[in-house]
This record gives structure tokens, C-alpha cells and sequence, in this order.
């Protein structure tokens, strides 16, 4: 007899001194898009209105297949008009596919996809299972006109080109612990394709410690941690770039670096200007507008991070408290917490219905 299948619905450089490849070591587990087939802007006539902190803007409702089974995903390019975008979507495991290869078909984070499915064994996941991805989004509120906003908490990068209607999300892995990635604004200052890795000494150090010792350049190839394409930041420590192990990205795998899939950063690369600005935030929760209701979005902090608050739900309370200022509608904070505690990554409606 053939079995239903399991269905989990909890609801439902160049010098570089930070980006080495860990193939063959543990990852760390600290730990979009329109499917539309093409980047063309969305068209905002007739458009649907809503309100973000407080503004009122106009925008396309957006319309996402649910083909669990569509391998197929078009850019990640979304209206920047709307406080959350996109919608979650399903995916059911194939035979010997793990969470690394089925968030790369949909083009998400290892983590988006361990912390929207809880309970599921994110190695060897039973095929047939259906999974939650969430490719549903709260845009950063630092977000604007050609700059790219890296929220280290989501593991995910945002970019707003200077001109038109888009924005492209992507996933990305960031710095492990100890190896963290710098907060702050920084530009672009200047833009390599198949680059060297000049190793730092740091690096070498590290490598040789543990057994496994790299040349003090490495030249462009398949062996390259940093890819096929990489952005230098004025803080010039440190890319974006892409990547030889994609299991790596959505994940705390770098030492500081920014990483995408190679697929991604070839997109990024085309599209972004030298003198971009580049925001790093580490932004847990996100809370914003969307057709006049009120949502909120939660992922797990950081180790740092959440060593740091505790059970804190303070912070969570706070982006609610400050998306709400203008409206002032009826919140139901037990909800809140209950999210901000589950940290599912997927924004969820949080004002009284």
C-alpha cells in the first residue's frame, strides 16, 4: 500500500582575511521571489494599498505557485512597495535529498529551512515529506534605493537597485562564532570575477593547526572558497561572494565573509555598482504592514545573541511596539511571544482579528 505522504505543518579578495571554505568540517548550525520565470519590474497599476510604519504606499498583491514539485524558480525579485512579500511554499523531499540540496532547488538558506520545519531530521529527511519553505518576507526598514541590507539573523541578503520597482533576495552564510561577520555600513569599492584568495595569516595558521594547510594563494578554480565572482567592502577585510561548497550557504560557515550561491552572486554581481552601500544588521524580528494587518516575523538569535538576552522577549516586543506606534491597534502579545519562542522564520498576523 502506498503512504501518505508526511506532512510537517507547524505553522502551516584581493586581500581577504575572512573567507575560507570548511569542506569536510561540521557547519555550524547558527544557523525569494517572485515565481515568475523573469525579472521584468512588477507592474504596480492598479495596485493594492498598504501601510508600512506608517506610510501608505501602493502595490501588486503577489501570486506564488505552490508546485511542490517545480524545479523551476525564477529571480528573487520582489516589489519593495509592500512591508512583506512573497508567500510560503511547499516542497516534498526526494529520494536521498537532504535540507542542503532542497534549500538550493528553491533557492533558500540551509536554516530557513531547519527552523520552518521542526521535528524533521534536516540530513536524512524521509522522502515523501512535505516541507514548509519560507519564501515569505518582511522587507528591513533599512532597506531603500540602491543598497543592499545583510540581516545576520535571517541569514539573508536584500538589495534595492537604485532605479525601479524590485528587490532581490537572496540567502547567504555568514561567520561562524568567533569569526563573526562586522556589523555596520560599508560600500562596494571594487567588483573581481574568478578572483585569487591571497590567504591570510590568520588562516593559514588556523589550517595548519588542524591539519589541513593551504597555499598562500590560491588561484581562480573549483578549489576557490570565494567562487566565481566577488565584491569587495571598503571594509576590505572582508566580500561577497560566492562559493565551491553551496551546503554552506544559509549557514554560520565562513570566517566573516559573505557567501552566496554561485548562481546568486553571478546575478548580484550584474546588477550592483561599485559605491553600493552595503548594511550588516543583526535583526531577530521584524514586524510590518501588510493590507492593513499587522505581522510579525521571528528567527533564532544568534549563539551571541541569544546568550546575551536570555529568554528575553523584549526585543520582539519592541519591533511590535514600533511598527504598531501609528496605528495603535489591539495586539495580542501572547501570540508574539509564541512566535518570537518558536522562531519558524515565516511572518505570521499578530493584531487582533
Amino acid at each position: 500500500m502506498k503512504k501518505n505522504p508526511i506532512i510537517n505543518y507547524k505553522f502551516f579578495s584581493l586581500t581577504v582575511a575572512f573567507c575560507w571554505s570548511i569542506t569536510s568540517y561540521a557547519l555550524s548550525f547558527d544557523i525569494p521571489k517572485i515565481i515568475n520565470n523573469s525579472n521584468q519590474a512588477i507592474n504596480v497599476t492598479n495596485a493594492a494599498k498598504t501601510t508600512y510604519n506608517g506610510a501608505t504606499t501602493t502595490s501588486t498583491p503577489l501570486s506564488l505557485s505552490t508546485s511542490q514539485d517545480d524545479n523551476t524558480f525564477a529571480s528573487n525579485v520582489l516589489n519593495p512597495m509592500l512591508a512583506g512579500v512573497g508567500a510560503t511554499q511547499t516542497a516534498t523531499v526526494r529520494e536521498g535529498e537532504d535540507f542542503s540540496d532542497i534549500a538550493e532547488r528553491y533557492d533558500v538558506g540551509y536554516y530557513e529551512l531547519f527552523e520552518a520545519n521542526p521535528g524533521v531530521d534536516p540530513d536524512n529527511p524521509q522522502a515523501g515529506t512535505i516541507l514548509i519553505v519560507p519564501t515569505q518576507y518582511i522587507l528591513p526598514n533599512e532597506l531603500k534605493p540602491n543598497t543592499i541590507v545583510i540581516n545576520l539573523a535571517e541569514m539573508r541578503l536584500y538589495y534595492q537597485p537604485k532605479v525601479g520597482q524590485k528587490v532581490y533576495i537572496f540567502p547567504v552564510g555568514i561567520g561562524k562564532e568567533d569569526w563573526e561577520t562586522p556589523l555596520g555600513v560599508m560600500r562596494i569599492i571594487t567588483k573581481t570575477k574568478n578572483p585569487q584568495w591571497f590567504v591570510p595569516d590568520s588562516i593559514l595558521k588556523f589550517r595548519r593547526k588542524i591539519g589541513d594547510p593551504l597555499p598562500k594563494v590560491m588561484p581562480a578554480g573549483p578549489e576557490n572558497p570565494l567562487g566565481s565572482y566577488a565584491l569587495r567592502l571598503s571594509r576590505s577585510d572582508y566580500l561577497i561572494h560566492g562559493t565551491n561548497v553551496s551546503a554552506g550557504v544559509g549557514r554560520r560557515s565562513s570566517a566573516g565573509c559573505i557567501r552566496l550561491y554561485e548562481k546568486d552572486i553571478a546575478e548580484l554581481f550584474s546588477l550592483v555598482e561599485i559605491g553600493t552601500t552595503v548594511q550588516i544588521i543583526n535583526k531577530p524580528y521584524k514586524a510590518g504592514w501588510i493590507n492593513g494587518k499587522l505581522y510579525f516575523e521571528a528567527h533564532m538569535p544568534l549563539l551571541e545573541q541569544r546568550i546575551e538576552m536570555g529568554g528575553d522577549t523584549k526585543p520582539a516586543i519592541d519591533e511590535v511596539e514600533a511598527a504598531n506606534k501609528n496605528h495603535a491597534v489591539q495586539v495580542n502579545w501572547q501570540e508574539v511571544t509564541k512566535i518570537a519562542e518558536e522562531h519558524l522564520g515565516i511572518p505570521q498576523r499578530v493584531d487582533e482579528k
